[in-house]
C-alpha cells in the first residue's frame, strides 16, 4: 500500500515537477500585469483630472509629492517618482529597475492645468 501511495503522489504534480513550475509562471504574469496596470492607472487619472482636480484632491489620493516648486505664475509644480523593482544579480547591482515621474502644474487656485509621465533624472 505504502508504494501505490508514492506512485499516486508521482502522478498528481505534487513532486514540483513542471506544473509547479507553470503554476509559478502563471503568478509572475498576473503580478506583471498588476503592476503595469497600476502604472497605468496613474497616467488616466491625471488625464482626466486636468482642469478639474486640485492639489487637495490629488494629495489625498498619491500622498505628499516627493518634490515640490513654485512656479512662476504663484502656482506649484509637483513631482512623483514610481519606481519598478529590478533583479540583483551575482555582483549585487540591481538590474532592471525602471523608475518613470508623473510632474503636475497647478494654477495657483491649485488646480492641476498639466500633467507629463517621463523617465526619472538619474
Amino acid at each position: 500500500m505504502g508504494a501505490n501511495n508514492v506512485n499516486q503522489r508521482g502522478q498528481s504534480g505534487e513532486s514540483g515537477g513542471p506544473g509547479r513550475r507553470r503554476n509559478g509562471t502563471l503568478v509572475g504574469v498576473v503580478i506583471a500585469l498588476l503592476v503595469l496596470g497600476a502604472c497605468a492607472g496613474s497616467a488616466l487619472y491625471f488625464q482626466d483630472a486636468v482642469n478639474e482636480a486640485t492639489q487637495d484632491m490629488v494629495g489625498k489620493r498619491y500622498g505628499s509629492p516627493h518634490q515640490r516648486q513654485s512656479a512662476s505664475d504663484g502656482g506649484e509644480i509637483w513631482t512623483y517618482f514610481e519606481r519598478g523593482s529590478g533583479t540583483a544579480g551575482f555582483g549585487g547591482q540591481v538590474r532592471g529597475g525602471s523608475c518613470r515621474s508623473y510632474v503636475l502644474t497647478f494654477d495657483k487656485q491649485a488646480v492641476l492645468r498639466h500633467w507629463a509621465q517621463q523617465p526619472c533624472q538619474r
